[in-house]
């Protein structure tokens, strides 16, 4: 009679040991049958017999005292332990972190993207010839001429106090207003668009009319003028703002730019939106600014004077409220521009956009604007929270029918709104006050469905700004041209604006670590602690399941053999077990 070896097929191992029974007068070695738990004994014996990861044969072999199963034993587990600490941190690293942002491998050049748009906005809000903001300033706190103001007056008072100095709107004021008739009131006492531009030149051809480049745009500011912005229709989902008034004065221009396809490659050098052609002040835009001295109140806007100017992506609403660089009076301001373009591995698209931190267009809808940016998206959220808030919104935020405007009364609110918007999005993880009140709770529910991440193909201009005086009269003197008494009420700026460079490096956000990394990493820890492979993976769920079938199938049928061959019912007394290799 032969022993089982260790390293034998369970299918072959007896589950029985002999005993000895009595049968007709004769002593008879019968087996008896073993317990579940020396099966499972014998199952596991098995696999560490034929298992590939290290160590685990030691543990179960015969042959090996208790000090050696107990050593093997430990070393293995800790082989676990650490390599599961280990992969822990690389599954860390990839959830949290498996982007990296790098430079592009070549250089970009200029006339691939868009020329930026430039909007201006003139500090002087209502001409003093037409509307002297500074006496009706008085007039109205004064609580002895309050009552001699018209009704009139006292709406243009708080309509221009819109787009002045917050803290010079009226509290008592209005606090809603009807939005066209406020429009109609600012385009009516602001300098139109002939009074704020003297001369323009692109791509140093000058324009017989400045009205070709610029078109009147509604902003925070009132009425500005914007060069190279997309249209209404490419812009803004029209369908879902109001009626009362148009944010741009004109429609489709038939734009063939994206901002994540940029131009096609069959797009002529002339297109719009506009794309410079080279770097220089020859290839670039200059133009002129005007405003007359007696114009100039200096209680609207404070004691600067001259004109705002944002330099912001053709798909953007501009807020110069918030950003700007100033052009003053009798000054020339020379800005060399600087693009930063971050675009996105296509390999990103399938992670959640929160781990890439950016939105693919597709993924982001905006109400009220077309294209999704990071601005346009906190304008819209602005809008929204400032309604929840105050009930009403600025003029200048992107609205719906539903939404009412707020007038001079309002303007506290509609300010405090944007510092708390501010607060509530650094402090998202704020509990709830006991005394908040419902609108503030409302409007944090609004705050908490912004999550305005950036969009993953983005375009922002820097502006490296250098001046000097401009003296008109003094070339006026030096061509002996004479200076009328008209034009000697007048007061200049020129600015100049082209790009720095010809090329410029591009960002690009790509995987750190892709799912094929991961897997690489993990694999080889799992290696070098344990000597694991797939195949591991393939034999583990071997034993569980076919060769666990199999060895019960070829246990039944051997019974069944047996049976037959006897002709007798099983009963365990009398069935012979051998032992076999």
């Amino acid at each position: 009679m032969r022993r089982h070896s260790r390293s034998g097929s369970l299918g072959n191992i007896v589950d029985l040991e002999p005993q000895n029974i009595i049968e007709n007068g004769k002593v008879h070695s019968s087996p008896k049958r073993k317990g579940k738990f020396s099966t499972v004994k014998e199952y596991l014996v098995d696999y560490t017999a034929n298992s590939n990861l290290h160590g685990l044969r030691y543990i179960g072999e015969k042959e090996r005292t208790i000090v050696e199963k107990v050593f093997w034993l430990f070393m293995f587990s800790s082989s676990v332990i650490l390599c599961s600490v280990l992969i822990r941190k690389v599954w860390i690293k990839w959830n949290e972190s498996p982007v990296i942002v790098s430079f592009a491998e070549t250089s970009t050049p200029v006339w691939q993207i868009p020329y930026p748009a430039v909007t201006v906005c003139i500090e002087t809000k209502a001409m003093q010839t037409k509307f002297n903001f500074t006496e009706y300033y008085h007039l109205y706190n004064n609580a002895s001429t309050y009552g001699n103001l018209t009704d009139e007056e006292r709406f243009l008072f708080e309509d221009v106090s819109l787009v002045c100095d917050d803290h010079l709107a009226p509290a008592n004021g209005r606090k809603f207003s009807m939005a066209n008739e406020t429009i109609d009131n600012l385009r009516e006492l602001a300098p139109n668009i002939s009074e704020v531009f003297f001369a323009c030149k692109w791509k140093d051809i000058p324009k017989d009319n400045c009205s070709d480049l610029f078109s009147p745009i509604v902003t925070e500011e009132g009425f500005c003028y914007t060069f190279n912005s997309l249209g209404a229709e490419e812009l803004f989902r029209v369908e879902n703002l109001h009626t009362d008034y148009n944010y741009l004065e004109y429609g489709n221009r038939n734009e063939s730019w994206s901002l994540e396809g940029g131009y096609p490659p069959s797009t002529p050098l002339e297109t719009y939106p506009h794309r410079g052609s080279g770097y220089g002040a020859k290839a670039g835009l200059t133009f002129l600014l005007t405003a007359k001295q007696i114009d100039l109140d200096y209680l609207c806007k404070g004691p600067v004077q001259g004109f705002k100017i944002l330099l912001h992506n053709p798909a953007e609403l501009p807020r110069l409220s918030q950003q700007y660089f100033r052009s003053p009076l009798s000054q020339e301001v020379v800005v060399a521009v600087k693009p930063k373009m971050m675009t996105t591995s296509e390999g990103l698209r399938p992670y959640d956009p929160h781990r890439r931190q950016c939105y693919f267009p597709s993924e982001r809808y905006l109400r009220y604007f077309k294209v999704y940016t990071q601005a346009n998206c906190e304008m819209e959220c602005l809008t929204n929270f400032t309604f929840a808030r105050c009930g009403c919104v600025h003029f200048g935020m992107p609205h719906g029918p539903d939404m009412s405007v707020c007038n001079a009364g309002s303007v506290a609110c509609i300010k405090n709104a944007q510092m708390e918007l501010v607060t509530v999005e650094i402090k998202s993880g704020l509990e709830r006050d006991e005394n908040t009140n419902d609108t503030l709770g409302d409007a944090r529910k609004v705050a908490a469905r912004c999550k305005c991440l950036p969009a993953c193909t983005s375009i922002e201009y820097e502006a490296e700004t250098s001046q000097a005086d401009y003296d008109w009269k003094a070339i006026y003197r030096a061509y002996h041209l004479p200076i009328d008494e008209e034009s000697n009420d007048l007061l200049y700026a020129r600015v100049m604006i082209f790009f720095k460079e010809a090329q410029f490096i591009t960002s690009r956000r790509s995987e750190l670590y892709g799912q094929t990394d991961f897997l690489a990493n993990c694999g080889g820890l799992l290696g070098l602690f344990m000597g694991f492979s797939i195949l591991s993976v393939a034999e583990i769920l071997y034993f569980l399941s076919l060769r666990l079938c199999c060895v019960v199938w070829r246990k039944q049928h051997s019974k069944r053999e047996k049976v037959e061959s006897n002709g007798v019912n099983p009963t365990p007394a009398k069935i012979k077990y051998q032992y076999t290799d």
